[in-house]
């Protein structure tokens, strides 16, 4: 027997540990897992020299906008960002303009998505008061996420949900047996804080963080609970960033509830105080918060209250960021992240021991899959599961620079970061699409894979 590829003297990540194996590749699955000379003949040889290989990470929560925009991230630049991070399959949230809420919208996304991604991906259905009747019309286009769901104002393209609206989304959504995402902020806090603080003059920063205190988050969270509990329906919450809210997904995990939620890198990764340096490039919402609730997050991760890291991958223009050092409110909400991840995680996560390389495994590649359905077929290392792979080199050390991403992004939040596990190759179904850094596969190779 002659496979595909084979890819020898690796490290492999496995739930069990290492193991020092090889793998056999072929017709884009990995069909062996054994010692180097016991490996197939093979068209093609790829030698790790000993470097770790790792699943491919799974981001539940990017941004890519060919719609509607002359700028944003598209999804060929989203997608060679993410292979070129060890990210082989994305999470679109369907906001672009216009927005995935009806069946015609949403295979207009998908179309353009197929002609330019280079790693698989699904797309994410959107839920406004106008498209309730047209919910089951977009699982029918193999939607199986409905998210984000704002319960606060955030972008033109999505209207804020009310909370009546939000209870039948709810029902609708349980009955479709999809998964239900909430961007939890209550508008009311956050819209009467605003408005009080743009009339004492604050422009500054850290006026934007205090608009949106930790209670906006937690009386989101609380009502989704509510609302989930009694609709039935599979919760997840996107982006969270307190302890309060850890404490409340914690307690509603206990009695019974279906709920994941994510976190993201950058609010693991900073802290309120930042702000004063990084200024509006730390823009987000939710917004950075104290470092209190940072070491929750890293906590909730090592407990296994929190299911997944993701990036809320929304890149801007510098333009869209600099007015907003006289201006914080003047300035987008949003930063780059996929093509970071997996290497800050491995060196602020890993290395610093906050978590183990099993939990990152979990959070990198394995939950995401399961919470979508597509374990063990994606997000992990195993005979038969797609060959989504990247490899790293944990010893070699590299700066973060935004002159050499992928992104049509140009800035990072990261800059000069030193981080070790910087991706240098990576595989999608068994075909090399990022090696050295550049990126080796044409638009349109990545694959819509419909929920069930």
């Amino acid at each position: 027997m002659t496979v595909d590829l084979i890819i020898k003297n690796c490290k492999i990540a496995s739930s069990t540990g290492l193991i020092n194996a090889g793998l056999a590749i072929d017709n884009s699955k990995i069909v062996s897992i054994a010692k180097d000379v016991l490996l197939p003949a093979a068209d093609k040889a790829i030698d790790c020299k000993g470097n770790l290989v790792l699943p491919g990470g799974i981001d539940f929560h990017v941004h890519l906008m060919d719609l509607g925009y002359a700028y944003r991230e598209d999804w060929r630049t989203g997608t060679e960002s993410a292979a070129a991070g060890g990210t082989t399959f994305v999470v679109g949230i369907g906001h672009t303009n216009p927005p995935s809420t009806t069946r015609e919208n949403l295979r207009k996304i998908i179309e353009i998505a197929k002609r330019k991604a280079i790693v698989d991906f699904r797309i994410n259905g959107a839920v406004t008061s106008h498209n309730l009747e047209e919910l089951p019309k977009l699982v029918d286009e193999g939607v199986s996420t409905f998210g984000e769901i704002y319960m606060a104002e955030s972008i033109p393209e999505l209207e804020m949900v009310e909370d009546g609206v939000l209870l039948e989304a709810f029902k609708i959504i349980r009955n479709l047996d999809c998964l239900a995402g909430v961007h939890a902020e209550d508008w009311g806090i956050i819209s009467y804080l605003a408005e009080k603080l743009k009339k004492a003059g604050r422009k500054d920063p850290l006026a934007h963080p205090e608009s949106r205190p930790d209670i906006a988050e937690e009386e989101a969270i609380s009502k989704a609970l509510l609302f989930a509990r009694r609709t039935g329906v599979r919760l997840h919450i996107f982006h969270l960033t307190t302890k309060a809210g850890l404490e409340l997904i914690e307690k509603a995990r206990k009695s019974g509830q279906d709920i994941s939620c994510e976190v993201c890198t950058h609010h693991l990764l900073f802290k309120r105080e930042d702000m004063k340096e990084y200024g509006p490039y730390l823009k987000c919402n939710p917004p950075i918060r104290s470092e209190e609730n940072r070491r929750s997050l890293w906590e909730g991760l090592k407990k296994g209250t929190v299911d997944m890291v993701s990036t809320d991958h929304w890149p801007l223009p510098k333009s869209d960021k600099e007015v907003g050092w006289k201006d914080i409110w003047k300035a987008g909400a949003g930063m780059p992240g996929v093509e970071t991840r997996i290497p800050l995680m491995l060196t602020y996560g890993v290395q610093k021991k906050r978590i183990s390389m099993r939990t990152f495994l979990e959070v990198a590649s394995e939950n995401p899959a399961k919470r979508l359905g597509l374990y063990p077929r994606k997000g992990v290392i195993a005979v038969g599961s797609d060959a989504d792979l990247t490899v790293v080199n944990l010893k070699e050390k590299t700066k973060i620079k935004a002159e050499k991403m992928h992104t049509k992004c140009e800035f990072t939040p990261y800059e000069g970061w030193e981080v070790v596990g910087m991706p240098y190759l990576t595989l999608v179904r068994g075909k090399v699409v990022m090696e050295g850094g550049e990126i080796t596969s044409k638009p349109g190779y990545g694959t819509y894979i419909q929920g069930d």
